[in-house]
């Protein structure tokens, strides 16, 4: 389900508006961030490395920080997960993907409130995840998610609480808590959640990877991403 087309028009053309005349978070969501190379997990990204899929225990070499995916169509969603049988297969990345060392500090780029949080602890899913909402202007209201967080992450949040820009909300969680993923910060822009909490889908069908999109938008900027090649 995806919210009216109209509304999603004026949602999107509101965020878009803001953000044009916004200034950079003051901390990106992760430390070294703006300058981290562009990691590509497309069937190309793939071959490049010589990877048949994302190794569950990859880190950047030197404590590098990788970063890349959103609107990538990948091959690496080969899972039950992503693809139930007579079904077309979730394969286009929604969020940022944010490569870094477990531990590696995560921070919210823009003021606002916590909105919701869980353990999504299936195969493949985001392991701890922390959603926040935000309204910078009156008219203006989206979230922003963060999963495969470290388990502490959650530890004495509550829904509402205030969180200020450039506040460290949790650490990158290992691969044995994080849904089973390399290690990294799924970074994701929603201008509605459509009635859901505490989880969203990172992942979107092909067929309607437009209107996924169109809800979901790049969230490099508000990151703070600035390097991209």
């Amino acid at each position: 389900m995806t919210p009216d087309p109209a509304r999603l028009h004026i949602l999107r053309a509101r965020y878009d508006d803001w953000l044009a005349q916004s200034v950079p978070p003051p901390v990106p969501v992760v430390p070294g961030l703006p300058g981290a190379a562009h990691l590509a997990l497309d069937g190309q990204g793939l071959a490049a490395r010589g990877w048949d899929g994302l190794p569950i225990d990859w880190v950047p070499e030197g404590g590098a920080v990788q970063a890349g995916g959103y609107g990538e169509d990948r091959s690496i969603y080969d899972t039950p997960a992503f693809r139930q049988p007579g079904e077309e297969p979730r394969t286009v990345h929604l969020g940022l993907d944010v490569f870094a060392a477990p531990g590696t500090p995560v921070h919210c780029p823009l003021a606002g409130e916590v909105h919701s949080f869980q353990r999504n602890d299936a195969d493949k899913d985001y392991g701890p995840t922390i959603i926040l909402r935000h309204a910078p202007e009156r008219d203006l209201v989206f979230y922003s998610l963060y999963g495969h967080l470290a388990p502490e992450s959650l530890a004495g949040l509550k829904p509402g609480a205030a969180v200020g820009a450039g506040e460290a909300i949790g650490e990158i969680g290992t691969n044995a808590v994080n849904g089973g993923w390399a290690p990294h910060l799924h970074f994701q822009v929603i201008l509605d959640l459509l009635g859901r909490s505490g989880d969203f889908p990172g992942v979107c069908r092909r067929s309607e990877a437009a209107a996924w999109l169109a809800l979901c938008p790049d969230p490099a900027a508000l990151a703070g991403w600035t390097q991209r090649s």
